[in-house]
């Protein structure tokens, strides 16, 4: 029997029957029917009170280009005077609460027009509206919660207005004015006038119009504002802006865009500035020190007797090396010079020819000559016999002449030559000793130069970057280039009324269905006889239909309900198919489900069949045999079991109307039910009935009390367990698994009861 939990609990799991399921809604299709007529109506309303709305979106590429000068870049000053931007700072940037507030207040957002056009329909107006209204000084900054103004105007231009602080409470009202309507309040003094471009004289007017502060239009306008880039390395910012004003919504778009853009002008602007002030401050003490090192050049020159100490190195340079060629010749003249002398004045070279001395050019004439005469004495000498001839003597006598006079002109070119040499040697000393002095000097020199040149090309340097900074000043460039200005997408951003209406029908066609499944699956009653065969493997042998009128059978011979135990009294033909099976027990889960009724109507259908059919209420607790059969006794079960003078014959009470049907009533009712049907009394009076009745049938108590169930089950040839339509539980069928289970009740069958005439077949896990 432990099969029986474990089956049902398989097929309380598997899946839902989904043909089943189909099935069961397509008897459902006139529900379903008036559902798609009930929601496309429902479709055309939504569709028509709801206006369609568009997204406006501008594109903003950012660029840092100009966001910071040449002069910060060279000296990696930007986190002082600017630094490079990312695209998320500029998105806050743009969101800033500062921006969007001058939007606000550019084009009075804290103001909300809704002319309500129909009884339906409502349309937001913008700078469209008819009316148009104008606020006490400084309420938009201090109001704390919104005001809600309500203005009617009739045909003939009557106006009332009532104000509101919420949609119930009133503040002041006034009626039959004409516009402009000034009205005095507690607020300030509200003025409301027509909008002639927009207001139609003659046509009434229903207007709501509602007052909020800068602030909270602010905070709604960021809400209502996306900014957004395309990805993490894109510098592209999307502004964009859902609205039913698609022009309006363009303005709002391109404000922000322009409002940003200026504010980074003017941000840049006042970056550049605060770089020409601090470039004007340096500009003023660099040339100071420029000064002062172009001061302490000038003096240092002056002392040390230069003009460039690199070209006066290199003159000296120069001017050493033509020294140095000039005391190496004056030298070589000082020797040929002195060696010429000493050749002349050499007694054995007295008459050889004499070379031409470098640097004596007073003598080459002398010498030339005297070489001269020298060349004719030695013909003289080579073709005169003697030494006594006398043109020898007298080319001898001038040539010593002439030797006198050259070594005198030698002598003076001699002394001539080593002054020279003695000068060259003191040029030499001296370039020698500014030389010496130049690697001190230069490096001093160089000191006081370097800081010379350093603060002249800073001094320049900030000449060219004061220009720059006032022309980046002069034209100042925004942070974002603005690639498309507002425009609208094609498509809408809400639903379509062609979607609404595609919408509204699927949700027609679902609604029936839905409810239905949702009802089914939170429901934990069972309704058909299917249902009840998926939660136990009992047999379910009968259904017994619900009928209104509480028919009884044998009052109508063709009604439904005698018509369904009459096919239940067949069914238990098969169930009772030995001679011997005359006793039929019949209970419940719990009480409510119908057992005494199905018993009795049983009993009266076999009744009916020709068989004698004694019913006995067993039910001692809650009784109620006797009474629905109409049957008056005073001796019932109770009263037989205690007293034993009573026979069985005693107890027997004929139902009035039904022939073949005996009554044994419960009797009173004692203080322990439970006792008394376990006496042998009990088993001794079913024995005795079964020698004059066909069939015995018991209606016990219900299952909860399963002990006595339990010992009357032994005695009886079937258990039929009564469950209710949309009354049993799942947990009631449950328990009488494990009740059937644990006590081992033979021969059990399930009856459904109060099952509706045209039966519903739910589905469920089969």
């Amino acid at each position: 029997m432990r099969e029986i939990n474990t089956q049902s609990d398989k097929k309380k799991d598997k899946k839902i029957d989904i043909i089943s399921l189909l099935r069961f809604y397509s008897t459902k299709w006139k529900y379903i029917l008036v559902s798609v007529i009930v929601f496309m109506i429902l479709g055309g309303i939504y569709a028509y009170t709801k206006s369609p709305i568009y997204e406006v979106q501008a594109n903003v590429l950012i660029t840092d280009n100009d966001t910071k000068s040449d002069f910060l870049r060279s000296f990696s000053m930007a986190d002082v005077f600017g630094g490079k931007s990312s695209v998320d700072d500029e998105i806050a940037i743009m969101y800033s609460h500062s921006l969007f507030s001058d939007i606000v207040k550019e084009f009075q957002l804290n103001k909300t027009y809704i002319v309500k056009e129909n009884l339906l329909k409502k349309k937001r107006k913008y700078d469209n509206s008819p009316v148009y209204i104008e606020l006490p000084q400084l309420l938009s900054d201090t109001l704390s919660e919104p005001l809600i103004f309500k203005l009617t105007a009739t045909k003939d231009g009557k106006v009332d207005i009532s104000m509101k602080k919420d949609r119930f409470s009133t503040i002041a009202k006034i009626r039959d004015k004409t516009f402009p309507v000034k009205f005095d309040t507690s607020y300030g003094d509200f003025v409301f006038s027509k909008n002639e471009k927009y207001y139609e004289n003659g046509k009434p007017l229903n207007i709501t119009i509602v007052i909020n502060s800068y602030n909270q239009a602010t905070e709604q306008l960021q809400e209502d504002i996306k900014c957004s880039i395309p990805n993490k390395k894109a510098r592209v910012i999307t502004v964009s802006l859902n609205s039913t004003n698609v022009a309006f919504a363009e303005k709002v778009v391109n404000a922000i865009v322009e409002g940003y853009n200026a504010r980074g002008i003017e941000e840049n602007k006042i970056k550049n500035q605060i770089t020409a002030d601090f470039i004007e401050t340096r500009l003023g003490s660099i040339a100071e020190e420029l000064n002062a090192s172009e001061r302490e050049v000038e003096a240092y020159k002056k002392d040390n007797n230069f003009v460039d100490l690199t070209a006066d190195a290199q003159y000296i340079f120069t001017k050493k090396g033509t020294i140095d060629e000039a005391l190496v010749t004056a030298e070589t003249e000082c020797e040929i010079l002195e060696m010429t002398r000493e050749l002349m004045n050499d007694p054995e070279h007295k008459y050889d020819l004499i070379p031409t001395p470098y640097g004596a050019e007073a003598a080459v004439d002398a010498i030339a000559e005297y070489n001269k005469l020298i060349l004719e004495r030695m013909k003289l000498v080579n073709n005169a016999k003697t030494n006594n001839n006398a043109a020898l003597r007298t080319i001898s006598g001038q040539l010593d002449a002439m030797r006198d006079n050259i070594n005198a002109t030698l002598d003076r070119s001699l002394a001539s030559a080593r002054v020279k040499l003695h000068d060259l040697r003191e040029q030499m000393n001296e370039s020698d000793s500014r030389l010496g002095k130049m690697p001190k000097q230069e490096r001093e020199y160089l000191n006081i130069k370097r800081q010379q040149m350093v603060k002249e090309n800073l001094y320049v340097f900030l000449l060219t970057q004061r220009e720059e900074t006032n022309l980046r000043i002069a034209n100042a460039i925004p942070k974002g280039m603005i690639i498309d200005r507002a425009y609208p997408l094609s498509a809408q951003v809400n639903l379509s009324k062609m979607q609404i209406y595609i919408l509204f029908f699927i949700l027609g066609l679902l609604a029936v269905p839905v409810w239905l499944y949702m009802r089914d699956l939170f429901r934990n009653k069972f309704s058909t006889r299917a249902e009840l065969s998926s939660l136990t493997p009992l047999p379910v042998v009968g259904e017994i239909i619900k009928d209104k009128n509480g028919e009884k059978v044998g009052l109508t011979e063709n009604g439904p309900l005698t018509e369904s135990f009459r096919m239940f009294r067949t069914k238990l033909q098969f169930l009772l198919s030995n001679d011997n099976d005359q006793i039929i027990q019949i209970t419940s889960m719990t009480s409510g489900a119908g057992k005494t009724f199905v018993a009795a109507n049983l009993a009266a259908s076999i009744a009916e069949s020709g068989k004698k059919v004694v019913i006995i209420d067993m039910d001692i607790r809650n009784p109620h045999v006797a009474q629905y059969l109409n049957v008056e006794t005073n001796i019932g079960l109770s009263q037989f079991i205690i007293d034993k003078s009573l026979k069985p014959s005693d107890l027997l009470v004929p139902v009035s109307g039904i022939k073949n049907l005996w009554v044994v009533s419960a009797g009173i009712v004692p203080p322990n039910p439970g006792e008394l049907l376990a006496s042998p009394r009990v088993k001794d009076l079913l024995n005795d009935l079964r020698k004059g009745f066909d069939f015995i049938v018991i209606d016990t108590s219900p299952m909860n009390h399963m002990s006595e169930v339990g010992a009357l089950s032994l005695m009886s040839n079937a258990t039929l367990i009564v469950c209710r339509a949309n009354y049993t539980t799942f947990d009631d069928v449950k328990n009488i698994n494990e009740f059937v289970m644990e006590y081992g009740l033979r021969r059990v069958s399930l009856i459904l009861n109060a099952v509706k005439g045209k039966t519903e077949h739910y589905p469920y896990p089969c």
